[in-house]
């Protein structure tokens, strides 16, 4: 079955930027902070679902969301795998890398495990932000540190006491 998106992208404007949204028959595919210095707002398509609409807008205002959403991220079977095992890091908690390769099984796979959170397509929904480095460090978000911190404390996470790991 091939997949079918949408053209043209859409975009939902949060109170830390704005959102690129890929979706597309099968669900959402892509959800990432976008540069807003390369976007022309006077064009942007912000027509997004329904069901995501809400979501986004649920999120953004108590940090909670529906999970009714059909995503349909693209990446290698190793991926999906990661990318489902950071769907269970719950809201106000972190994981490290290192448990993250734990949970997967296989702690010399940490490397790969990284490079797989790095390329997570679905932002927020699947919660690359919730993963620390081992000493509590805040490393490696797509989305950029500061919005990394700011996504955190709006979920209940305590800055410091993540540094404290």
């Amino acid at each position: 079955m091939t997949q079918s998106s949408i053209d043209t992208p859409s975009y939902f404007k949060s109170p830390i930027g704005w959102i690129k949204i890929i979706e597309s028959t099968l669900g959402l595919t892509s959800l990432k902070f976008s540069d807003t210095t390369s976007l022309d707002l006077k064009l942007v398509n912000t027509r997004i679902s329904r069901p995501l609409n809400e979501a986004l807008s649920l999120y953004f205002k108590n940090g909670n969301w529906l999970n009714n959403l059909s995503m349909n991220p693209q990446g290698t079977p190793f991926q999906k795998e990661i990318w489902e095992i950071l769907k269970q890091i719950p809201k106000g908690k972190t994981k490290t890398y290192k448990q993250i390769a734990l949970l997967y099984g296989d702690l010399n796979s940490i490397r790969a495990v990284a490079n797989a959170i790095g390329k997570n397509p679905i932002m927020l929904f699947t919660p690359c932000h919730r993963v620390v480095g081992s000493n509590g460090s805040m490393t490696g978000y797509a989305g950029g540190i500061e919005k990394k911190k700011w996504l955190l404390e709006h979920e209940g996470v305590s800055i410091q006491k993540t540094l404290d790991l």
